[in-house]
């Protein structure tokens, strides 16, 4: 009998204590979600900056290398690259000819040109594309159509600009 009345006076959580613990879990999921989205986001667009620095790092250590400067197939990428009446300069996948320039970047970057616009992980159009521009010495890689707000606002004005 006394074994009984242990068995019976032990107690365990009630059907409203669970409820209210869940309740508040649910609270706290809707506060966190968004703020968690924001961070991937920005986390994104943080490595499109990054990839553009590292292929504009790319672009400037070919451009300063004596077998790029020495080769005449690379003449034509370094007059594209300083053609000011392009927009943007030159598209990355322009360099599609076999010449050292294209051989000492992709050497770089480990990976072919043709594939840098595939590692983008922000929002972007499927027209966006790597730019690259030489000015008195310096590259800038601009990044066009794609999100740099982090606010999935794709506009043809939103672009990464590395310089």
């Amino acid at each position: 009998m006394e074994k009984m009345k242990k068995l019976f006076n032990k107690k365990g959580f009630s059907l409203v204590e669970l409820i209210i613990v869940i309740a508040i879990m649910a609270i706290l999921v809707a506060v966190l979600v968004p703020v968690m989205i924001k961070w991937i986001e920005k986390s994104q667009i943080s490595s499109d900056v990054q990839l553009a620095d590292t292929v504009r790092g790319a672009f400037l250590c070919a451009a300063t290398d004596a077998r790029v400067l020495a080769d005449p197939a690379s003449d034509e990428f370094f007059d594209k690259l300083e053609d000011d009446s392009l927009p943007y300069g030159m598209v990355i996948t322009d360099l599609n000819k076999p010449c050292v320039m294209k051989e000492s970047v992709e050497e770089i970057l480990g990976m072919p040109v043709h594939e840098t616009k595939s590692h983008l992980k922000s929002n972007h159009e499927t027209d966006s594309d790597f730019y690259i521009r030489l000015t008195g010495g310096s590259v800038i890689v601009t990044v066009t159509k794609t999100d740099k707000t982090g606010k999935k606002n794709i506009a043809p004005q939103n672009y990464i600009v590395v310089d």
